[in-house]
């Protein structure tokens, strides 16, 4: 009999190996280790550009909202394979770090959301593009409230233009 058949239990496992196992963090992937502060998100994220929405009805947004969402990204030469999709009611115990360091995020969208409900050290009104850890930031009332008012979303498009650098049509 050959020294392949034989299994130990954990606790055998545990004994005898007790000093020569090592766990490094490293080799075990970080889904594993931080299962529970996993950010879900939709789309791709070729881009490290946020769409982050506050919606604790949907899991991302409701048909109306999300055609509304494509059609905004489609102007602004974007698709969903380009952005995360991230509702913030599905992720609320996040913040911007994490954002960061997980998406990668360069530019970060808020709708319906303000600063202090991600850990940011600086409140700026609605529309006001702000650069901060080599990000940029733009905080909107929500994507409804936008598809809603026409005003609103002049003020979104402009801002859209400066952020993605879309040429105005004359």
């Amino acid at each position: 009999m050959g020294l392949d058949g034989i299994q130990l239990t954990g606790f055998l496992r545990e004994a005898f190996f007790r000093n020569s196992l090592v766990v490094l963090e490293e080799a075990i992937p970080k889904s594993i280790l931080n299962q529970d502060s996993q950010i879900g998100f939709l789309g791709g994220n070729k881009k490290g550009i946020i769409f982050l929405v506050n919606d604790s009805r949907n899991k991302y947004l409701d048909d109306v909202q999300m055609t509304f969402l494509s059609d905004l990204l489609s102007a602004c030469q974007l698709t969903m394979a380009d952005i995360a999709l991230v509702n913030f009611s599905q992720n609320s115990d996040k913040n911007y770090h994490l954002f960061s360091d997980q998406l990668g995020a360069k530019k970060i969208l808020m709708f319906g959301l303000a600063p202090q409900q991600l850990d940011l050290p600086f409140a700026i009104p609605f529309f006001q593009i702000q650069n901060f850890s080599e990000q940029v930031y733009l905080i909107c009332p929500s994507l409804l409230e936008i598809q809603q008012d026409q005003s609103l979303k002049k003020q979104l498009w402009d801002n859209l233009q400066k952020i993605f650098t879309i040429k105005k049509k004359k």
